[in-house]
C-alpha cells in the first residue's frame, strides 16, 4: 500500500511538471518556428516571386531591343533628311544668281520702255486701292518657325494695309497656309494653290496666271510676294517682294500720293 501510494504520489507530480514546462515554453515563444527541410529549400514553391522577376527581365530586354531598333531607323532618317537638305540648299544657292540677274534685266527693260514711251501692261502704275498678297508656306510642319514666321508676316502686312485704308486679297500657296486661312473666314482669299513636294514650272505657271489675271483686269493695283528667304540651314527670314507693277520702290502710291510699299520691300530696290 505504501508503494502504491508512493507511485501515485510521484506520477501526478511529474505530469504537472511536464505540462508546466510546456506552458512556460509556449509563453516564451507563442508563434511556432518552421524549420524547412533541405529538400523544400532546393525546390521553390509555386508562390515564389522568381517567375515574376524573370518576366520583368524579359520585358526589359524586349524594350531595350525596341529602343535600339528605333535608334537605327532614326539614324537612317537623319541621313536621308541631310541628303534632301543638301540638294535643296544647292538648288537655292545655284538659282539665286539667275533670279538676281533676271531682276536686273527686267529693271533695265522697264527703264528703256519708259524712255521710248512704250506701254507695257505689267509696268502700269496706277493709284493703289487694292493689293494682292501671294503667301507661300510649306506643305508640312516640324520645321521650327518656318510657317509661323511667314504667316505672322502676312498678318502684320494685312493689318498695315488696312491702316492705310486699302483692301487686300490673298493667294495662298502651300498646305499649311491653306489650312491656316481656311480657319479664318474674315480674310479674303482669292485662291488656294497646292503643289507637289518639289515645285515645277507647271505650279509656277498656275500662280503666274492668277497674278496676271488679277493685275491686268485691274482687280488689284499691286501684287506682293511673301516667302521665307533662305539664309542658312538654321535661319530663314520672312521677306516681301513687289511683283507688279515692275517699278522701283516708292512709285506705288495710293489715291492721296502716299507710298504703300513695305519698308522692307526688296524687289527692284
Amino acid at each position: 500500500m505504501f508503494c502504491v501510494n508512493l507511485l501515485t504520489g510521484i506520477v501526478p507530480k511529474s505530469s504537472v511538471n511536464y505540462f508546466d514546462s510546456i506552458s512556460f515554453k509556449s509563453q516564451l515563444n507563442p508563434f511556432p518556428i518552421f524549420n524547412p527541410s533541405p529538400s523544400s529549400r532546393s525546390h521553390p514553391s509555386p508562390s515564389s516571386p522568381l517567375p515574376s522577376i524573370q518576366s520583368k527581365l524579359r520585358k526589359l530586354r524586349e524594350r531595350i531591343e525596341t529602343v535600339k531598333n528605333t535608334q537605327k531607323v532614326t539614324e537612317a532618317m537623319k541621313l536621308v533628311a541631310a541628303a534632301k537638305v543638301r540638294r535643296a540648299q544647292e538648288a537655292v544657292i545655284n538659282g539665286r544668281p539667275f533670279a538676281e540677274t533676271l531682276v536686273e534685266v527686267l529693271f533695265d527693260i522697264n527703264e528703256h520702255c519708259q524712255l521710248e514711251d512704250v506701254e507695257i501692261p505689267l509696268t502700269a502704275v496706277r493709284p493703289v486701292k487694292r493689293v494682292a498678297l501671294v503667301v507661300i508656306t510649306g506643305d508640312r510642319g516640324l520645321c521650327g518657325g518656318f510657317n509661323n514666321a511667314i504667316l505672322k508676316k502676312a498678318d502684320s502686312r494685312i493689318a498695315e494695309l488696312k491702316k492705310l485704308g486699302l483692301d487686300c486679297t490673298l493667294i495662298s500657296v502651300g498646305k499649311k497656309g491653306n489650312a491656316y486661312y481656311h480657319r479664318r473666314p474674315n480674310v479674303n482669299v482669292d485662291s488656294f494653290i497646292e503643289g507637289e513636294s518639289f515645285p515645277t514650272s507647271k505650279e509656277a505657271q498656275v500662280i503666274a496666271d492668277d497674278v496676271f489675271s488679277l493685275f491686268l483686269c485691274e482687280e488689284v493695283d499691286k501684287v506682293e510676294l511673301l516667302y521665307m528667304k533662305f539664309v542658312s540651314l538654321i535661319k530663314s527670314n520672312p521677306v516681301i517682294h513687289t511683283l507688279l507693277p515692275l517699278t522701283s520702290k516708292g512709285e506705288a502710291c495710293d489715291v492721296n500720293g502716299k507710298s504703300v510699299d513695305a519698308s522692307e520691300d526688296e524687289f527692284l530696290d
